[in-house]
């Protein structure tokens, strides 16, 4: 099958048909009803040549799981080398963790909000800054940015003028955003931790962490017992008032307790994209700006270029190897292809039954790999108003909170903007993470619905509490309960993973490569890195068919174990001088915790 190949499975459903089956759409990330309906039908109409009831059985050169931005990106590379390729994509939508919200049921159509990933920096043409000497960085996220400019989506800068708000014992404190620090009384342990988690990952390999000095007992060691460890006082829970910045930055950045990582995979995190400030600074950061038309109209864009190769609501059960050949197969549907890219988390790729089984191929590191890499729990909400009444007051829009469901926000008003509090409709986003967010997708709508305006009043006054329509104006997204996703932004691996596992993440099984933004080296858990992975398990199916067998990591020794400097010697002795210039300079950078989904 070429590149611009025949339709490979039955013909498409109707326009009739398929709105009758949208009422599926969206399901378990829980959008409003009613308005899924729409949002749902607009959607697919942007790539009408896709196969939607894929029945029987088709060949290609290449066969590709996953419809993400890691997926769309291996197939694109894959087509411009003159190979033909069949995306299989288990949901109605392109995108994976990327969603738009048209707001045509709010009376703005054309406008969206997004409920999945959406940030993007730095730009390549901003500098590198970090809040301490010597600590800047520069790691564009340069790949998602030429994929937009490549298929004609641009950017414009997330709303960032006026104070934030810190929202502390009860109380909302505004600051201001040029001295970027926060008056909380964990800031001196925020710039702490913040200088001395940048100098440790300056020394861990983002691309093979598990190389790096004391690498064992730092991936044996899990945030929470370092930070007991090393802040000061020693021995603090990590939500006390001394510790909670630092908690609410691992919360908002990887959407997980300290608990529940090791210290080796946050390092690694941190190195992959330059320092700690690159991920949590809006302005030349991660959260610089936001995709004209939403981030998921970057992948709707990649996706209609596939034409009758895009095939949706395949879910792929099973995958096949045997006489040079893979085969990817689903409920009434099977393609055969000369090589196969699974483009998910490890915990769905998982999911797969192998035959035969990865184990008896060589493969029995990814196959206990997926076992241990879990997904990070998050809900994402949007909260229309009539416009955005906080630029009255000169806020941002942007929050951090040591209480409530919603703990990190930001001013996401749709373009155009203006910038101005006139413009209409205003937009405020808010994460629910970790153990906040195992909680509260529990509740109903209704009682998730109240608890954010609640949360959104303290911060920004009682306006808050009279959304655009009341509930109508409140959209949530469960990723938790996604079935395709299940949880976000990203996966992480359990304690003691990374080391033990971590060289089966790209190495290629048989015929099966890997892809997946947590198996990107750059921009781990980021559209950028998901691109990144679709580009290098495209290029390792390339030089495969050329007869160049792809380079596969090998298992390294350990490194010999030597004290990483300045890490817990630190802990009691330097910590209040340290501290003290720490916080000053950067307090706020913990503070500003935020994220990119």
């Amino acid at each position: 099958m070429t590149a611009s190949g025949s339709r490979p499975f039955g013909p498409r459903l109707s326009r009739r048909a398929m709105l009758g089956g949208m009422a599926m759409a969206g399901a378990g990330v829980a959008l409003q009803p009613l308005r899924t309906l729409a949002a749902a039908a607009s959607t697919q109409a942007d790539y009408p040549n896709a196969v939607t009831a894929p029945s029987g059985s088709t060949s290609t050169d290449v066969v590709v799981i996953g419809a993400g931005f890691a997926g769309l990106s291996a197939a694109r590379r894959l087509r411009a080398k003159g190979l033909g390729v069949v995306v299989l994509e288990a949901r109605d939508r392109v995108g994976g963790r990327t969603r738009n919200q048209d707001l045509a049921a709010n009376g703005y159509p054309g406008r969206v909000v997004e409920m999945g990933g959406q940030f993007v920096g730095p730009l390549p043409d901003e500098p590198a800054t970090a809040s301490l000497p010597n600590q800047a960085v520069y790691n564009p996220q340069d790949r998602i940015l030429a994929l937009a400019r490549e298929v004609g989506v641009g950017t414009f800068k997330t709303y960032n003028n006026g104070n934030y708000v810190n929202f502390v014992q009860g109380q909302a404190v505004p600051y201001s955003s040029s001295t970027r620090i926060p008056p909380d009384p964990s800031s001196a342990n925020a710039g702490l931790a913040l200088g001395l988690l940048n100098q440790m990952a300056a020394q861990v390999p983002a691309d093979a962490p598990w190389t790096a000095q004391n690498a064992a007992k730092l991936d044996g060691e899990t945030v929470e017992s370092w930070m007991r460890r090393v802040l000061v006082p020693q021995g603090q829970d990590p939500e006390s008032p001394t510790n909670h910045l630092v908690t609410l930055a691992l919360q908002a950045v990887l959407s997980v307790e300290p608990r529940e990582i090791s210290m080796l995979q946050l390092l690694f995190y941190i190195a992959s994209a330059g320092s700690l400030d690159n991920l949590i600074d809006t302005a030349d950061g991660a959260q610089d700006s936001r995709f004209i038309g939403g981030s998921q109209e970057i992948a709707i864009r990649v996706a209609n270029d596939l034409g009758s190769g895009l095939v949706l609501n395949a879910p792929v059960r099973r995958i096949t190897q045997g006489n040079g050949t893979v085969t990817a197969s689903g409920d009434g549907f099977s393609v055969s292809a000369k090589h196969a890219v699974v483009a998910l988390p490890p915990a769905l790729a998982g999911r797969i039954v192998y035959e035969p089984s990865l184990a008896s191929l060589g493969g029995y590191l990814r196959d206990q790999l997926t076992q241990r890499w879990f997904m990070a729990s998050i809900l994402k909400v949007n909260v229309l108003y009539p416009r955005p009444f906080w630029r009255d007051a000169g806020l941002a829009g942007q929050v951090t909170s040591d209480s409530g469901a919603v703990r990190a926000t930001f001013d996401n008003t749709p373009y155009p903007d203006d910038q101005s509090s006139n413009v209409q409709p205003g937009a405020i986003l808010g994460f629910i993470e970790a153990d906040e967010a195992r909680t509260w997708q529990t509740r109903s709508r209704q009682e998730r619905y109240q608890q954010v305006i609640s949360d959104l009043a303290n911060y920004f006054g009682p306006q808050a509490l009279q959304p655009l329509g009341g509930i109508n104006g409140y959209y949530e997204a469960l990723w938790n309960l996604e079935p395709f996703s299940a949880g976000g932004p990203v996966g992480h691996p359990m304690s003691g993973a990374l080391t033990e596992y971590g060289t089966a993440l790209r190495a290629p099984v048989g015929l099966v490569h890997w892809a997946g933004t947590e198996t990107a080296v750059r921009w781990n858990g980021y559209m950028d890195g998901a691109v990144e992975s679709g580009y290098r398990a495209a290029d390792e199916v390339v030089k495969a068919l050329s007869g160049v067998s792809p380079a596969v990591q090998p298992a390294a020794a350990a490194p010999a174990e030597s004290a990483l400097p300045n890490t817990g010697a630190v802990a009691v002795g330097g910590a209040s001088s340290v501290a003290a210039g720490a916080a000053l300079a950067a307090g706020r950078a913990i503070a500003r915790a935020t994220r990119t989904r």
